[in-house]
């Protein structure tokens, strides 16, 4: 025991190091070669796991110039950096330790300019040079060494986990307070000395609090419970007090620089906006999935979400609600096999044999506990393509489910065959040029309602604009179609 207390008191000593950012000294646990070679290997894990746009993708290249013009003028330009694309709707971008970067899709929808494209490098590029994940991981070695050496005194069950995965979720969901204001101030460092306004840095923690704004609207009405935006810039510290420190620094910026709004507009002409194609897309008021073969439509009264995990619905602030599930089976069952396990026999008060989309299926009524009720009524309908079942459910409280009935009934019927070459396509980004007399609430009836309940807000905060404020005649916007 004394030398294994000796030994813990040894990784206690922290190591004297100079921030290559801050010139300041920090006290790590982590040398630089271990940093590098942490930032390898799980770069290593993310590029298996996330959907990544190819590195010769024009979007790709693009953002990948953008950043190195950025990574050569940073206060770490010996490193090798790489810019990757992630290809979903995500409002997010994140760095790992040795300067790999990423973007989603989803975020670069929101931009409006190379500028701002500069601002999110810029700042990610900031959690590198500042060796935030070193801090972040010495943070989390104390508190394991501290457990450690409290079990010498008092018996407690070992800190388990693996220390990289607990990083990774800091570096996706973002750092503290301190080093996320540490990183705005130097995009503000480097924007100028590669080229780029500074001022653009403000304009788009503008769009993210606006769009962090209409994210809670939406769930308002929808009738869901409103919690913090969270993604890029999520709100640690607050959006406003960021956008207030960031204008306050831009003040004493005298530097101007390159904005290039319609060159970044012409790089995201095109890309989808939102989800995926392979991952279906929420279109209006429909939904439709071309690698699942199959589409469905909602009434105006729904309000749709669509997730990796499931496709769910419900009535705008009511208790009604809808979802889409796939599960990978173990082994070969029929439908009504597989819905008798799903639920208690005695909650079943139907259930009969049915065709979907070609396959054998089996449709039922349930009477018992559901998701968000303690008593419910539920229609659910499981269908069996290869080695995956689909699972069907509606429902609503026993009372009031005849109220929702003829939902339901319209919902079910609307299933059918996506068919690539005659039904729509998934949403993606195109360009206008403002005219006279045009609003966001005409755009919006043009594409009809594309975006759901509040296409038109989205189509202003797509342009980084309140759906009040209008654009100059003439000036190239963003629109989805």
């Amino acid at each position: 025991m004394k030398y294994r207390f000796l030994w813990l008191l040894l990784v206690l000593l922290p190591a004297c190091a100079t921030n290559p950012a801050t010139k300041g000294h920090d006290f790590v646990l982590m040398s630089e070669k271990e940093e590098l070679n942490l930032g390898k290997q799980l770069n290593i894990q993310y590029h298996q796991q996330l959907p990544l746009l190819d590195a010769k993708d024009p979007l790709s290249v693009y953002v990948s110039e953008v950043g190195q013009k950025l990574a050569k003028i940073s206060d770490r330009p010996d490193l090798f950096y790489h810019f990757y694309v992630v290809d979903d709707g995500t409002v997010n971008a994140f760095a790992l330790p040795g300067g790999y970067v990423y973007i989603h899709r989803g975020l670069l929808n929101y931009l409006n300019s190379e500028a701002e494209l500069a601002a999110v490098l810029g700042h990610e590029i900031g959690h590198v040079t500042a060796r935030h994940a070193v801090k972040r991981y010495t943070q989390v070695q104390a508190y394991q060494v501290g457990m450690m050496m409290a079990s010498i005194f008092v018996p407690i069950q070992p800190v388990t986990g693996n220390l990289s995965n607990l990083l990774a979720a800091t570096f996706i969901s973002g750092f503290g307070r301190e080093q996320e204001l540490q990183s705005d101030e130097l995009a503000l460092k480097y924007m100028p000395k590669a080229g780029y306004d500074p001022h653009a840095v403000a304009s788009l923690l503008s769009t993210l609090k606006r769009l962090e704004d209409l994210d809670k609207k939406e769930k308002k009405d929808a009738g869901y419970k409103v919690q913090e935006y969270h993604g890029a810039f999520a709100s640690h510290p607050e959006t406003k007090k960021r956008i207030a420190d960031v204008e306050a620094q831009e003040q004493r910026l005298h530097q101007q620089g390159f904005i290039n709004h319609d060159r970044f507009l012409a790089a995201i002409d095109g890309y989808p906006y939102g989800d995926s194609p392979k991952d279906g897309a929420v279109v209006g008021q429909g939904f439709f999935h071309p690698k699942l073969h199959l589409q469905l439509k909602f009434p105006k009264r729904w309000v749709l979400k669509n997730t990796p995990r499931a496709l769910t619905a419900r009535v705008r602030k009511e208790k009604a609600y809808f979802r889409l599930d796939i599960e990978a089976m173990v082994k070969r069952q029929t439908p009504q096999a597989f819905l008798q396990e799903m639920f208690r026999k005695q909650d079943i008060t139907y259930m009969k044999k049915d065709q979907i989309l070609g396959h054998e299926a089996a449709h039922a009524h349930i009477e018992g506990k559901a998701p968000n009720m303690k008593y419910a009524a539920m229609d659910v309908t499981i269908w069996m393509v290869k080695e995956q079942a689909f699972i069907m459910m509606m429902w609503a409280k026993k009372d009031k489910f005849s109220q929702y009935e003829k939902d339901f009934n319209a919902i079910g019927l609307s299933l059918k065959a996506f068919h690539p070459k005659k039904d729509e396509g998934i949403p993606r980004m195109a360009l206008h040029i403002w005219e006279q007399g045009d609003s966001w609430q005409s755009l919006a009836k043009q594409s009809h309602d594309i975006l759901g309940h509040f296409t038109a807000d989205h189509l202003a905060v797509l342009n980084g604009m309140d759906v009040k404020q209008m654009p100059t005649v003439g000036v190239l916007v963003k629109i989805v179609k």
